[in-house]
């Protein structure tokens, strides 16, 4: 959201941030310069800068690389991000302008954006041996159609979105070719729209948001107080935004029911209408709202009452609210199995790569078995590898079974068998035949705790265990993987190092596994 001369202009992120009113209030203040605001906002100020982002820019830059290779000069980037200077290209006849900026549009306020690549109108898209490339495969007439690379694998609503708004300035600029307009995709596929879809549906997204813009605005807003809450309700797009501490540091200043685990937008929003308004009032509340009955409101009002215990006192507390599972879950066999995957999804052959096949045994004492991949090929033999594993293993401890913490694991050996057409069977026999166990399964069903999610890392406060490596979080595994490949050509003594730490990580995961099946049973 910029304000410059009087005149307001919004891009394309502040639309896909719309479904907060925080994001979209705080943009508006921040350009009208509300005492003291900046310098809140200075002090929590963070650049988005994360895995999605950043391999989002790369298939970008690689797809910009191949249209340089098999296009050569038909391929032209604007000399500046002056939106005149892509309209110069575009009277020109350039036939596909990369970078390009766009100004204008048809909504109340102005539109800034800049679409990844701009293609004439007699030329089309194609991915070939070589990459992308365009292919002029009809009449030269009037006008572009807009293209955004996107590494989703889905042509997500709101990026369907953000294409509209570029096919509505071509509109009004008279430039918009008779054509479809779309997406390219991760996954290498080129998903086409017709304008007309794409701009009503984003017209219906724009009006909504240009409305709490304006009544924002006409409200006078003078100070930080009458921007509200300043609190995202939609943390989806928090990897976007460049104040996720803000907001974390005001949920424990206000005590924010979203600090509630497992609770909804939804059934904030209904608990506040009812005078419910912190973790703390929840803990002590006895009745219902009009969208929640007294059952889910009473499941709710636990879950807070053990979390502001902790609080409180610092103890890490929880309750049994079902002994069943506890009781149905198998005793220990010396042929168990404490299985952890790691997968990376933001580079490497299409569809991402799991590259770590971890695994503890306990029948000769702890000892963790791993296999690494780097390829497509590799990955197969670890797969391969560990089914074969498996079953020789289950000839010897016929009643074993193979402990994971959530559906990650079971998700994985379902793609991989589909992926490599292997042991489709018998992935599907393990699991229908119960040998593996999701303890993030029987923890929900079984256990309240003192905590904000029932992570691994969170159940680690109630049994014996402490981590060993200098990773300590899934996102800070994919970071060091990251790191790992970006030096396993230049620097090999560097990337084994990373790997080691990925293994580290990868230990402490199996490892907390079985120390978390061995307090569960002590329930």
């Amino acid at each position: 959201m910029k304000l410059r001369e009087g005149a307001w202009s919004f891009d394309s992120r502040d639309l896909m941030r719309a479904q907060c009113p925080h994001c979209t209030k705080l943009s508006v203040a921040r350009e009208l310069k509300l005492p003291q605001l900046q310098t809140l906002l200075d002090s929590f100020y963070e650049r988005p800068d994360n895995l999605p982002i950043r391999y989002g820019n790369q298939f970008e830059e690689a797809l910009e690389r191949e249209l340089l290779v098999n296009l050569g000069d038909l391929l032209q980037k604007p000399e500046s991000y002056d939106p005149a200077d892509t309209r110069k290209l575009m009277l020109a006849n350039v036939p596909v302008i990369y970078q390009g900026s766009l100004k204008g549009g048809s909504g109340s306020m102005v539109f800034s954006g800049r679409p990844d690549f701009l293609l004439r109108s007699d030329y089309r898209f194609e991915f070939t041996e070589t990459g992308l490339t365009a292919i002029q495969s009809g009449n030269l007439t009037a006008g572009y159609t807009a293209w955004d690379a996107k590494l989703s694998k889905t042509p997500k609503p709101e990026y369907q979105v953000q294409v509209g708004l570029y096919v509505d300035v071509l509109e009004t600029m008279g430039l918009n070719a008779p054509g479809t307009h779309g997406l390219i995709q991760g996954s290498r596929e080129i998903n086409e729209f017709a304008a007309d879809v794409l701009v009503a549906n984003m017209k219906s997204k724009r009006s909504e948001y240009l409305d709490e813009v304006a009544t924002f605005i006409d409200s006078g807003p003078t100070s930080i107080a009458d921007c509200g809450e300043l609190i995202c309700t939609a943390t989806s797009y928090c990897g976007i935004c460049e104040y996720p501490k803000l907001c974390s540091h005001q949920r424990y200043e206000t005590n924010s029911l979203q600090l509630v685990a497992g609770i909804s937008k939804a059934q904030v929003v209904s608990l506040r209408a009812t005078g419910v308004n912190t973790v703390r009032e929840l803990g002590a509340f006895e009745g219902n709202t009009e969208t929640m009955g007294q059952e889910k409101v009473a499941v709710l009002s636990r879950q807070a009452r053990l979390q502001q215990h902790t609080y409180d006192s610092g103890e890490h507390v929880y309750e049994v609210k079902n002994r069943a599972p506890l009781t149905a879950l198998p005793q220990e066999n010396k042929g168990d199995l404490f299985f952890d995957l790691e997968g990376f999804v933001f580079s490497g052959p299409a569809g991402g790569l799991e590259y770590l096949f971890g695994y503890l045994t306990i029948d000769s004492g702890s000892q963790f078995h791993w296999s690494w991949a780097d390829d497509r090929d590799a990955e197969k033999e670890s797969f391969e590898g560990f089914i074969r594993y498996l079953f020789a293993r289950l000839a010897t401890y016929p009643d074993l079974n193979v402990y994971h913490y959530a559906n990650y694991e079971l998700a994985a050996l379902r793609r991989l068998a589909k992926r490599f057409d292997s042991f489709i069977d018998e992935v599907e026999q393990l699991i229908n035949d119960g040998v593996f166990v999701d303890l993030y399964l029987l923890v929900k069903s079984s256990l309240v705790l003192s905590q904000e999610s029932y992570s691994i890392k969170k159940l680690e406060n109630y049994y014996e265990f402490e981590r060993k490596s200098s990773v300590k979080e899934a996102m800070g595994s994919m970071d060091t993987y990251e790191s790992y490949l970006e030096k396993l050509e230049s620097d090999p003594t560097a990337a084994e190092t990373l790997k080691r730490q990925v293994l580290d990580y990868n230990q402490d995961d199996c490892v907390s596994t079985l120390a978390l099946t061995r307090w569960l049973r002590t329930l």
